[in-house]
């Protein structure tokens, strides 16, 4: 079973689990935020990685990366 897609609570902000693009390991990161009413809903922050320390981008609404695709089993 592949485990790239990213997992977090629906309706909360919080701990973000997606898989690093560039090491494969798994990582937990934290979005403290709420997504706003006037934000749009294709938003994106980046995060530090603490798997390879490079800088990742985050939709704020999904929790998915940027590029991320969805993986056919």
């Amino acid at each position: 079973m592949s485990f790239t897609r990213t997992a977090r609570q629906q309706g909360t902000m919080g701990n973000v689990l997606f898989r690093c693009p560039r090491t494969a390991l798994n990582v937990q990161h934290w979005l403290a935020d709420e997504v706003g009413p006037d934000d749009a809903q294709c938003s994106y922050e980046t995060v530090v990685c603490k798997a390879c320390t490079r800088l990742h981008f985050i939709n704020r609404r999904t929790g998915r990366l940027l590029g991320d695709q969805e993986h056919p089993e």
